[in-house]
């Protein structure tokens, strides 16, 4: 009897503290750290596609996002989407694109560590606002943004300034990258196949497919 005893305490103890890791990790997903996959260009070379991405959602709870912030935010049309991009501008300044080039407050900006343009072409505004921008002020309360792959992304220069309520937080580093396949086998209905597909296929694909350069780093 006490052998039994002791076998059904140590499950107790077992599922006790079980209860407790997914209660904490509960607590750090709903409070304080938001995971984001990046599934896009927009941001090289500050994240590559398959990077997942530990945000932090304390980061403005006693300030507001600034200039050179890697923030992630709701789309404002797309309710639910949630986006990557870098905050240039901030509420009262007035941000200006010419030639490519970002101005704030009819002062030049230098572009941040990560921002590339991928296409060398200048295209006049009447087609596009991508490399001209009209000047526009950032409202109270609202954020300019600009995606660091300046020439394939949407982000303010598409949809305006981003409210501040829309930004989820700042992002932190990536905890974990997945080089992107084509020919991955995908989750799709009837979910038992492909679940034994896909985990085979990870597990023969893991050393080749895990980007372990891109893990802890940061999105500054």
């Amino acid at each position: 009897m006490k052998r039994r005893k002791k076998k059904s305490s140590r499950k107790m103890e077992f599922l006790k503290a079980a209860i407790v890791v997914v209660l904490i990790g509960l607590v750090l997903r709903i409070f304080i750290f938001l995971p984001f996959k990046c599934d896009n260009p927009d941001m090289e070379n500050a994240l590559y596609q398959g990077d997942y991405l530990i945000v932090s959602k304390l980061s403005y709870n006693a300030g507001t996002p600034q200039a050179g912030d890697l923030v992630v935010f709701e789309h404002p049309f797309k309710i639910g989407e949630l986006k990557a991009g870098r905050v240039v501008a901030t509420e009262g300044q007035t941000v200006e694109i010419t030639d490519k080039l970002v101005y704030v407050d009819d002062a030049k900006i230098a572009d941040y560590t990560n921002v590339k343009h991928s296409d060398d072409k200048i295209i006049p505004e009447t087609y596009t606002n991508r490399d001209y921008l009209q000047p526009v002020q950032v409202p109270a309360g609202a954020v300019y943004i600009l995606c660091d792959n300046r020439d394939t992304a949407e982000d303010s220069r598409n949809f305006g300034p981003i409210n501040v309520d829309n930004i989820k937080g700042r992002g932190m580093f990536v905890y974990w990258s997945w080089r992107p396949d084509p020919d991955a086998p995908e989750w799709e209905s009837p979910y038992i196949i492909p679940a034994v597909k896909i985990l085979f296929y990870s597990l023969f694909n893991f050393p080749s497919r895990l980007r372990w350069d891109r893990l802890g780093v940061s999105g500054k």
